[in-house]
């Protein structure tokens, strides 16, 4: 199964990133958290066997040639909501792959398992979609081999403890069944940054390096911010 995988990522300087832990940390932490857990999600991708490809999903249309996003095959979100990025992004890549992943930056700590889980659903049940639950009612990761209708994406409230319910009810509607997999966080609030450092002291063993990194930048910040 060959499977692309985008990664929603906005543009610093282009649009503002972080924005509610920007609130309480201020711009420039919060984009440098950014960076860093972009460098993360790149490296982890990277990391997967050559049956997945990365590609970067950039959320401006000026953003596809910034320098930063040369390093995978990159395409524009397209305009609109979360809904029609999310519907534009799975299109244009099961249009050229067996199976697409969406992911975006949110979960630095994610590790390779994660994908290699779903794609073990997939190959067992290929009329299943597979979500990753992220611990605030949304998800941090989708994975299909079939297309998702547009209709389906842009019914679903975004950003709330429901999301991920609202999308296994849409999906549900046109009978497809959602197969839950490992919940994981998403980092949106300082206090995030708090259980985030937890979870990579606990897996210090298995960090890549931009992870490593991204650890001993929450150790030196974290006591200043709290």
């Amino acid at each position: 199964m060959k499977a692309g995988i985008g990664i929603f990522a906005k543009t610093i300087g282009l649009s503002p990133v972080k924005t509610r832990l920007a609130g309480r940390i201020g711009v420039k932490k919060a984009e440098c958290f950014y960076g860093l857990s972009v460098q993360c999600v790149e490296a982890v991708v990277g990391s997967l066997p050559e049956q997945f490809v990365g590609q970067w999903a950039v959320g401006e249309e000026d953003g596809v040639k910034e320098q930063r996003w040369q390093t995978m095959p990159r395409f524009w979100t397209g305009p609109g909501g979360l809904g029609e990025r999310l519907a534009h992004v799975s299109k244009t890549l099961i249009n050229d792959y067996d199976a697409f992943f969406l992911i975006g930056t949110d979960s630095p700590q994610i590790s390779a398992d994660r994908f290699s889980a779903a794609e073990a659903i997939l190959n067992e049940k290929p009329s299943a979609c597979v979500a990753g639950p992220a611990l605030d009612g949304g998800f941090y990761l989708f994975a299909s081999c079939k297309p998702i209708p547009a209709s389906v994406w842009t019914r679903v409230t975004y950003s709330k403890d429901t999301t991920l319910y609202e999308l296994e009810e849409r999906l549900a509607d046109i009978g497809r069944e959602v197969i839950r997999t490992t919940p994981e966080q998403d980092v949106d609030e300082l206090d995030d940054l708090v259980t985030l450092r937890e979870t990579l002291e606990r897996n210090s063993e298995t960090l890549l390096a931009p992870q490593r990194d991204l650890l001993a930048w929450l150790e030196q910040e974290l006591p200043n911010l709290l």
